[in-house]
């Protein structure tokens, strides 16, 4: 081997030598920031330099462990605690701080802030444990809340506790005080407990009302009719009214009806009936009648006010009322003119001045219709026998005394009253007496002879 060779021989054992020795210098460390954590493979002598070469900057207040001046050993896990901007309110004053402490009762004994088990800590406003560490973060705001009394009425009966809570409604959750939806809470909920708070609860209780034909469940604190609909969602319009009102209190069955009123207004039209009158006509017989004037209904028209509840119709009322057109009164004539004409009737003739349609039925002293009991005079003062007639009372008044003949009976006066059961028919009664009796029930034709008496009714009685 050539001199030259064993010197080039020599150069690489020597190479090789130093870069075990640089290999043998790397060390395995792992650098947790934050709680995150890095790896790193470094030949850096300490902590601080390990840090620097994986790049991370030190704050003055931030923790290292172990220390930047310890020595680096393989598999050394290096802690970084960054400081924070750590914020307090605490019994109305603020509290600030930038430390890499995380354990809240050493921050608090920095501050000389006493907290007690009634005491609630807040972070970014939600609760925290004082036993457990803060979490990391450039920014932690804490809030300390002391507790405040609240006195709380409900349904007329008073308690009084303490909360260090934020709001109402998370002091009331704590005290297993539950919250309906319709319950009445005043102040709201979500008051902010900053000072000692006075409070009323007022629990709602089932009302069921009853609209348009069917029932409704609802719940409601309110104190009066009114305002238990309104928060149902239960508006009374126009006319509507409740039962009871709506200024009433809330009745203690709960039971509350509706009625829903509509009104409409008509143009009704009526039929204005024409009046009739009579008068005296020299220039016609005697029971001819005649119209002098033709009557003519009248109309009229009235605005009515209908009134409906839940439907149906409960009134009506006539607001205003109009004549469209006028009646006009009918006259009609009665003939006053006595005519006397001649018959033959039953072979014998005959002068009269007037004939009337009549049933004629007959009658005798003891067939007067009265059981056991016999009549022999007339109202009259005749006896009763064949030539009397009886008739209706208001006839008689009018007729009485006048001389009449009737087909198949003969001449007879009118003198006597009669007991009939049907006004609509005009009836008479021919008297016989008891022996020689006939019985008549037809209608026959009744004709006023003459000599004509003065007192004649111009107009047939009624």
């Amino acid at each position: 081997m050539t001199p030259k060779r064993i010197r080039w021989l020599a150069i690489v054992a020597a190479v090789l030598v130093l870069l075990a020795g640089y290999a043998a210098t790397a060390r395995q460390v792992t650098i947790l920031v934050d709680g995150q954590a890095e790896p790193l493979t470094t030949r850096a002598l300490s902590v601080g330099a390990a840090l620097a070469e994986a790049g991370v900057v030190l704050a003055p207040a931030d923790t290292v462990q172990p220390a930047r001046w310890m020595p680096l050993r393989n598999g050394l896990v290096i802690a970084v605690e960054r400081a924070a901007r750590i914020h307090l309110f605490a019994d109305g004053e603020w509290y600030h701080t930038v430390s890499s402490e995380r354990q809240v009762r050493s921050l608090l004994a920095e501050w000389d802030v006493e907290l007690t088990a009634a005491d609630q800590l807040l972070l970014a406003g939600r609760p925290l444990d004082p036993a457990q560490p803060l979490p990391t973060g450039a920014a932690l705001v804490l809030t300390l809340r002391r507790p405040v009394t609240i006195t709380l009425e409900v349904d007329g009966q008073t308690q009084q506790f303490h909360s260090a809570a934020s709001t109402l409604g998370e002091a009331l959750a704590a005290q297993g005080i539950a919250l309906a939806a319709a319950d009445q809470l005043e102040p709201p909920a979500e008051t902010p407990l900053d000072a000692a708070l006075n409070a009323q609860l007022v629990r709602a209780r089932p009302l069921t009302v009853q609209l348009a034909g069917e029932s409704h469940t609802v719940y409601s604190p309110a104190a009066t009719v009114g305002e238990a609909l309104a928060q149902a969602g239960v508006a009374l319009q126009g006319e509507d009214y409740s039962v009871p009102a709506e200024d009433q209190p809330v009745p203690a069955d709960g039971q509350i009806r509706v009625v829903r009123v509509q009104e409409s207004v008509q143009l009704v039209q009526e039929i204005v009936p024409h009046e009739t009158r009579w008068q005296p006509d020299d220039s016609a017989e005697l029971d001819q009648q005649s119209v002098v004037q033709l009557g003519q209904d009248g109309v009229q028209a009235a605005r009515v006010r209908v009134r409906y509840e839940d439907g149906q119709e409960v009134s009506r009322q006539t607001e205003a009322e109009r004549l469209l057109v006028q009646p006009v009164e009918q006259i009609n004539g009665y003939g006053t003119k006595i005519v006397i004409h001649t018959a033959v009737v039953d072979g014998v003739t005959i002068e009269y001045y007037r004939a009337v349609q009549v049933f004629a039925t007959s009658y005798s002293p003891c067939r007067s219709g009265v059981p056991d009991k016999c009549y022999h005079g007339t109202s009259l003062g005749l006896p009763v026998k064949r030539g009397v007639i009886a008739t209706w009372y208001n006839w008689y008044i009018a007729l009485g005394g006048h001389s009449v003949y009737i087909p198949g009976y003969g001449s007879a006066v009118v003198a006597d009253v009669g007991a009939y059961r049907d006004r609509s028919v005009p009836w008479i009664d021919l008297a016989y007496t008891d022996d020689d009796y006939v019985g008549w029930a037809q209608y026959v034709t009744m004709y006023f002879t003459t000599p004509v008496p003065p007192d004649v009714p111009l107009v047939w009685p009624p």
